[in-house]
């Protein structure tokens, strides 16, 4: 528990330090303020939420298959394909350290002096990354601390997750109280000063806190206790357009300033995309057959041909299957060389052309340098309304939402500016009218009430969230027992996704549902309440989560 202790104790002399003032006084240094205010502490916090998603989607990404492992020999990595893990080791464990290390006790430090200085923005913004962080950290690891975190002592209780959901909901409750107040401080160091992602307009912070709301909420579809419509409720309240997208840009002008998934940071060498997203957008999946006018014309935008197209059907876009790599991946010479699976930067690319060189124009879709790392969009709450109206049995809604999550995710690729003069997403040029609406009068998208169903829903949902919304995409495939039936077509919900066909020695047959908790904290320091909870058994990682049981 040594990191957990260190940030609590540091945590600690933040909210002291008030008190402590007149004997601090001896190290004032007017250079570096030991007081600093919270429109400087802000912008600390929204660059620390890229430090634990993107670095933990190196391995769920590879559960959900939005990638895998490219070379077959790397033994680690392939155990992570086939939904492993490595023992005694922090991987995997970033969403834990920002939640309770990078953002925790920092942004206590801002609700309390946003308090005392009647910043009640920065307050409420700080209440809904609190809410975020718990909630990425519930669905991930299962039981958490919540109801001791932050406090100074040596172990902490882990809460169950039902606890930890209410007390999510509670907070993101407060953020909405500071959010919608009027009153308070009229000073320049308003929520405009450090947010650089809604550069201080409180009705987006509003709208992404209903998001989270909505998250939440229905993440318990499985429960009886399901509300479908407070989740409408939430989704109609949060993000309607691609401009309330909440997105983290990047200034890439130095290492940790850097999009974690570009060529300099070098992180997706080895990883390739896999078979199923490229079967749902080549039209296999969802329009029965392959190519020509079932092509989904976002593929292009977001995912990378190889060299060569002999073979595919599909104009040259391949993909890995889970826990099995690219056969051709160590291929260097003959028509095999230019059929790999192609690296996510760009088509017929296979090894990483600019590490620790910065290479604004080496990159495609999400993966470079300077391209924003979204948090929440607006086509992924559509989505969230569309399957909430499904099963509430309002066909004519969930038809509607689920059109417009469609158009929404359109509306992203296309988008032509971003914060911080951040690359666009689009190949050169956006998608023409002309080609999504080919598309939407496809085989791919369902037109009527009658005809739509869960599956259609979800995977839509899918690519939509392919490339940065690895975490809740994983909520829903563990909603959906990776594998449960859809009663409309007595097919998977989630057509097309094959598990690996060799799990990880240690699951024992079983799929993953959580991750343990990170190790250099709690399996060091905490070892006593892991052994009440079960996690010091091997396939800890499998046993189900809270919110997919009923």
């Amino acid at each position: 528990m040594k990191k957990l202790i260190a940030f609590v104790i540091l945590g600690a002399s933040l909210t002291t330090m008030v008190s402590c003032k007149k004997y601090l006084d001896v190290n004032q240094d007017p250079d570096t303020p030991q007081f600093p205010d919270p429109s400087s502490v802000f912008p600390t916090q929204l660059a620390g939420i890229p430090r634990g998603l993107q670095f933990d989607a190196r391995y769920v990404s590879r559960w959900v298959q939005n990638f895998g492992t490219a070379d077959a020999s790397r033994t680690a990595d392939i155990n992570w394909d086939r939904m492993g893990y490595v023992s005694g080791s922090d991987a995997n464990g970033d969403i834990w350290r920002q939640t309770y290390f990078g953002l925790g006790q920092n942004l206590n430090y801002i609700i309390e002096v946003g308090k005392r200085n009647q910043q009640y923005d920065y307050v409420g913004a700080a209440y809904a990354l609190h809410a975020l962080m718990f909630q990425y950290a519930a669905d991930y690891h299962g039981e958490i601390i919540f109801s001791e975190a932050f406090r100074e002592q040596a172990f902490f209780k882990f809460d169950d997750q039902e606890s930890v959901y209410r007390g999510i909901d509670s907070l993101a409750k407060l953020a909405l109280e500071y959010l919608s107040r009027n009153d308070g401080s009229t000073s320049a160091s308003k929520l405009s000063k450090g947010d650089f992602v809604y550069s201080g307009d409180v009705a987006k912070w509003v709208k992404f806190t209903y998001g989270i709301r909505a998250r939440n909420w229905h993440h318990q579809t499985n429960k009886s206790t399901y509300n479908a419509d407070s989740v409408i409720e939430f989704c109609n309240k949060s993000l309607q357009a691609v401009t309330d997208d909440f997105v983290i840009p990047f200034d890439a002008l130095k290492n940790d300033d850097a999009n974690f998934f570009g060529t300099f940071r070098d992180n997706l060498t080895f990883m390739r995309q896999s078979s199923f997203i490229v079967r749902l957008l080549d039209g296999t999946i969802l329009a029965g057959s392959k190519g020509g006018a079932n092509m989904d014309p976002r593929i292009k935008h977001m995912l990378t041909m190889s060299a060569d197209s002999t073979g595919t059907g599909n104009g040259g876009y391949r993909g890995v299957d889970p826990g099995i790599g690219d056969p051709l991946y160590s291929t260097t010479t003959g028509a095999n060389s230019r059929r790999r699976v192609s690296a996510p930067w760009g088509d017929s690319i296979y090894n990483n052309p600019s590490a620790s060189v910065f290479s604004p124009n080496v990159r495609k879709y999400l993966f470079g340098d300077k391209v924003v790392m979204p948090v929440m969009t607006a086509a992924e709450i559509a989505f969230i309304k569309s399957e909430a109206a499904f099963r509430k049995g309002d066909k004519t809604t969930a038809l509607a939402a689920y059109t417009n999550g469609i158009n929404l995710h359109f509306d992203f690729i296309n988008r032509s500016a971003f914060p911080r003069a951040n690359s666009v997403l689009f190949n050169q040029n956006p998608i023409p009218a002309a080609e999504r609406t080919a598309y939407l009068a496809s085989a791919n998208v369902k037109k009527t009430e009658a005809t739509l169903t869960l599956t259609d829903i979800m995977l839509q949902k899918y690519i939509a969230l392919w490339g940065w919304g690895f975490f809740e995409t994983w909520v829903d495939l563990r909603r959906y027992h990776y594998t449960d039936i859809d009663p409309l077509t007595s097919q998977q919900v989630y057509a097309g996704f094959v598990l690996p066909s060799t799990l990880a020695p240690e699951n024992i047959g079983k799929v993953v549902y959580r991750v343990r908790p990170r190790f250099n904290s709690e399996y060091v320091w905490n070892i006593e309440e892991l052994r009440r909870i079960g996690a010091l058994n091997s396939d800890y990682h499998t046993y189900e989560t809270w919110f997919s049981k009923p």
